[in-house]
């Protein structure tokens, strides 16, 4: 068997050996030197058969401990190649990632994805479920999901999307999931904590052998502390690992909180948000302050322990910076999907008396004629129900700022400058990993845009945006993710 080798560093190493991806027409398979130095032979099954034996030894080079291992594979009608397993050829255990249906290289593929958030239509658009209008004033959604969503459409490549049933599944559910589906992925949101609800998602992927993908998901706290996973949640992430190359996590604090919890191949990639474009050679601009005229502020007003330590300050800083940033330029507040914002943008007179009563009770608002924050929600506020308007609305601004993550990273994507506050372990790794110019609550608050908008700072965003492009696109290779990046 002519099966190339490729040698990997030892960091990589997580297991003796492990499937990394599966095509119909090639298996990659990771493998690490035994103990006592030699390596271990492997067998390859093809639909529980033995097809050939592999001996690492003789492909790979010099004194690697860890290689990468490309097997090419039989052409044989796609319909009979239903799973694919490498096992060591000694002791007979399988390889993770064994037993799973390899994906198509030449057939339309067909994904099913767990926790959509919004409708899809024209194939890769997202717009929140149309509902009766109490209904939209109601509830709270966030659109920030609905926007990592449509980012993710974007860059993967499949012909029919649907969401997996995890509440209420049934037999059939699940034997179609089998027999009809390609692949199965996880879109990028604060999944990893310690109140997270998979309901039957385990039960569903134990039982539908298919590949499992995780794209720039994400651990959530108010400041960076360990977080201790209960155990149904660490079972889910163990198939995903299992079942994958890497989870791919948005940043350095949810690697380490998934690594604390034994889920050890993860690889940290952003958000899908920022390359949602799919513009390697985005031009971000940067213009001279003197001439930034429109500034999106993204509002972030409701918080809880979970995304700020000290809520009071956070909403007092909040406020001024909003104030001040209006004082400086033609601001716009984009809402992402508080109730009381939403009752102002659909010119609601009953839940408009509601929200500035909510308003002042918190202190937001200086009673009801408070007539710098009317005005703003009166005359410059933005929100929105699809992913297309949003676009539309940042490539209409000079810069982003503010304190939603999902207000400044698809900003950027159209090329337009953007800074984010840093008030909780999400925001900042997201900027550490994008290299996002992020600053304190204060600094916002007491200079508004001007005191933060730094050039330098954004030219380091610029120059290694390709960087930040290609890491992404790189993951998505390296896990045999179908994609168009």
């Amino acid at each position: 068997m002519n099966a190339p080798a490729h040698p990997l560093p030892a960091s990589q190493a997580v297991q003796s050996m492990k499937i990394l991806r599966a095509t119909t027409q090639e298996v990659v398979v990771l493998v690490a030197r035994e103990p006592g130095g030699s390596w271990p032979s492997l067998r390859l099954l093809i639909d529980g058969q033995d097809y050939a034996t592999i001996n690492p030894g003789a492909l790979a080079t010099g004194d690697a401990t860890v290689a990468e291992i490309a097997i090419p594979l039989p052409a044989l009608p796609e319909t009979r190649l239903r799973s694919i397993a490498v096992a060591d050829a000694r002791t007979g255990a399988l390889a993770p990632g064994s037993e799973l249906r390899p994906v198509s290289k030449t057939k339309p593929l067909r994904a099913l994805v767990i926790y959509p958030a919004g409708e899809v239509y024209d194939h890769d658009k997202v717009r929140w479920y149309r509902a009766p209008m109490e209904k939209l004033l109601s509830d709270y959604f966030n659109i920030g999901d609905m926007i990592v969503y449509d980012s993710t459409l974007k860059l993967l490549d499949y012909a029919h999307l649907e969401p997996m049933k995890i509440m209420s599944p049934t037999d059939a559910d699940i034997a179609r999931y089998a027999s009809e589906f390609d692949f199965v992925f996880v879109r990028g949101s604060n999944f990893i904590h310690e109140s997270m609800e998979w309901f039957r998602a385990v039960e569903v992927l134990e039982k539908v052998k298919l590949p499992v993908y995780a794209i720039g998901v994400g651990a959530q706290a108010s400041q960076n502390r360990r977080i201790e996973l209960p155990e149904a949640s660490k079972r889910f992430w163990s198939i995903v690992a299992e079942r994958s190359a890497a989870i791919g996590v948005r940043g350095a604090f949810s690697a380490e909180t998934l690594r604390q919890n034994g889920i050890r191949n993860v690889e940290v990639v952003g958000c899908p948000s920022i390359f949602r474009t799919r513009n390697r050679d985005l031009r971000i601009r940067i213009p001279d302050q003197r001439d930034i005229r429109k500034v999106a502020f993204s509002l972030r007003r409701e918080a809880d322990k979970s995304y700020t330590a000290d809520p009071e300050a956070y909403l007092r800083n909040q406020k001024a910076a909003l104030l001040k940033v209006d004082a400086q330029s033609e601001m716009v507040m984009s809402s992402h999907g508080e109730q009381e914002e939403k009752a102002f943008f659909l010119r609601d007179p009953a839940a408009k008396e509601k929200a500035v009563a909510e308003f002042t009770r918190t202190g937001w608002w200086n009673g009801a004629d408070d007539a710098a924050m009317r005005r703003i929600y009166e005359k410059q506020l933005f929100s929105f129900f699809d992913v297309e308007h949003y676009d539309a609305f940042a490539r209409s601004q000079d810069l982003a700022v503010g304190y939603r993550v999902h207000g400044v990273l698809p900003a950027v994507a159209h090329g337009v400058p953007g800074v984010l506050v840093a008030y909780d372990t999400r925001s900042q790794e997201l900027a550490e990993t994008l290299k996002i110019p992020v600053v304190p609550e204060a600094a916002l608050a007491e200079g508004g845009w001007r005191a933060v908008y730094q050039e330098a700072a954004l030219n380091g965003l610029a120059k290694s945006y390709a960087g930040s492009y290609d890491r992404m696109r790189g993951f998505l290779d390296r896990n045999g993710i179908p994609h168009r990046m």
